[in-house]
């Protein structure tokens, strides 16, 4: 595990954050759409899709959503929290024979063992822990784990300038509000931005990107890799 990556996964290998976490997260049903929208962008591009990975997976909703779109397909789950992997095994139990469960450093793929040749590498609300250069070296590095024709799709957070920042934060609470018990985390760099996105994804080799889906501070970023 590299040194960014051990800065990274330190909160969430805590049971009791993991758990409380997970049982006060307010943005799931703000995230269906979004989830349901990658698989199905993915589906229509690439319908005959048999190898999903998702990176820094935590509960495992977002593999869910992929595995349900596609039921001949294989998951691999990937994450550093051996907490969230109790949970995830448990969210994902409706497609066990399917799933692969890897304890993984998003910093070091190759070192987790994630298999190359993927049809969609996936990540949601892993990567802004990253800073500039730990994001664009996470998209290379997924990039080439890539199938030629795969999707890579990030739906993450992201850090706007601040007089958006400003106004997100005055009318978010009427759409989604948060439990005062939810517990907070810090961040180890200031949040990334759109354009930081977008300038790694490039760098990656992957130029073919859009921002398919945005509310507040996140976004769905689909990129599909040249090829087939």
């Amino acid at each position: 595990m590299t040194e960014q990556g051990q800065r990274v996964a330190a909160v969430w290998r805590d049971p009791a954050f993991a758990s409380a976490w997970s049982d006060g997260d307010t943005m799931g049903d703000l995230l269906t759409f979004p989830r349901r929208l990658a698989a199905a962008l993915v589906a229509y591009d690439r319908p005959g899709t048999n190898l999903v990975v998702d990176v820094g997976s935590g509960p495992g909703a977002f593999l869910a959503c992929f595995l349900e779109e596609f039921p001949a397909a294989r998951g691999v789950w990937s994450d550093a929290s051996e907490a969230m992997l109790a949970r995830a095994r448990d969210a994902l139990a409706a497609h066990r024979d399917r799933v692969e469960f890897r304890l993984a450093d998003m910093t070091d793929l190759a070192g987790g063992g994630i298999p190359a040749g993927a049809d969609v590498i996936i990540t949601s609300r892993a990567a802004h822990h990253l800073d500039r250069a730990g994001l664009a070296a996470f998209y290379r590095a997924a990039a080439g784990l890539l199938a030629p024709g795969g999707w890579l799709i990030n739906l993450d957070h992201t850090g706007p300038e601040d007089v958006w920042d400003k106004r997100f934060r005055a009318v978010r609470p009427r759409f989604a509000t948060p439990r005062r018990d939810e517990p907070k985390h810090h961040h180890n760099y200031p949040l990334t931005s759109i354009q930081d996105h977008l300038d790694a994804y490039a760098r990656a080799g992957v130029t073919d990107v859009e921002i398919a889906w945005k509310a507040f501070f996140t976004c769905l970023f689909a990129g599909r890799k040249a090829g087939a």
